[in-house]
């Protein structure tokens, strides 16, 4: 078992999937499409904004001879659909401001990696992929946008995840405590993945930001607890009023029944 700064930290995440051929592998097992660039920008901006968002790409990288943009957003907060979809519009918005024709001249793709176990009651899917396509009458999709926005979720891996997708997430699952069965990752790009993650591989530089994400991460671990903890006492409350035994409000809401006892006293 290999010891590692798991990848749900941005820190151990950019490090690994911003060298270039790892994020070329992930790109096109991701979206089954042929992918090359010789540099990945991390926390990219581009020169001019675009609106009042300040928008920043955790990791931005474009093959200029298929004029394909791709994105990989690692995102931990609860709240990301609309986050990722700024991030992805603001990209084609872009090239809007300069063209002097009805088209694009790069196709994008953002790739959202989601790790946070925050929405898990909401998440109910390891991959999902939207994009500009009509459909039309007769429920056919009118291919004319190959842009695409698609969501991977590392936790919600199931027998129905596509193979070409499935043992990134499993390896990124593997990380989120810490240790890495090396023995069952016999890719030489997985083999790099996990190197550049190993504990003794971390600087201290990396490992200073580490601290810091660690801390917020804590605080917002507190965060999401808390307001799952209001949710269940204003629902404990409101069958309070409707004269719902103790025992029962207990099993819907998962409050101990002394506490209960106590906000009906309160």
């Amino acid at each position: 078992m290999a010891r590692v700064v798991p990848l749900r930290y941005d820190t151990a995440f950019k490090k690994a999937f911003g060298q270039p051929d790892i994020f070329c592998q992930f790109a096109e097992d991701v979206l089954g499409i042929q992918f090359h660039t010789d540099e990945v920008h991390r926390g990219y901006k581009f020169l001019e904004p675009i609106g009042q968002v300040d928008i920043e790409y955790d990791l931005f990288a474009e093959d200029t001879e298929s004029r394909i943009v791709v994105e990989i957003q690692h995102v931990k907060e609860r709240h990301f659909y609309d986050h990722s979809l700024h991030h992805h519009l603001i990209n084609l918005v872009e090239q809007v401001k300069n063209s002097k024709a009805y088209q694009f001249n790069r196709t994008v793709y953002t790739i959202v990696v989601l790790t946070s176990p925050y929405s898990e009651g909401d998440i109910d899917f390891s991959v999902a992929i939207a994009d500009f396509n009509p459909v039309n009458e007769f429920s056919r999709k009118v291919n004319v946008y190959p842009h695409q926005l698609v969501f991977v979720v590392p936790r919600m891996v199931n027998d129905k995840t596509p193979p070409g997708i499935k043992t990134w997430l499993e390896l990124v699952l593997d990380s989120l405590d810490g240790e890495i069965d090396e023995s069952l990752y016999n890719s030489a790009i997985f083999e790099r993945v996990i190197d550049a993650v190993k504990l003794d591989n971390i600087s201290p530089a990396e490992r200073r930001v580490l601290k810091d994400e660690e801390s917020w991460e804590d605080t917002l671990i507190d965060e999401h607890n808390l307001g799952r903890q209001k949710e269940k006492e204003t629902i404990a409350r409101a069958l309070m009023s409707e004269g719902v035994s103790t025992e029962i409000i207990a099993r819907a809401t998962g409050i101990p029944e002394t506490d209960i006892e106590k906000l009906r006293q309160s």
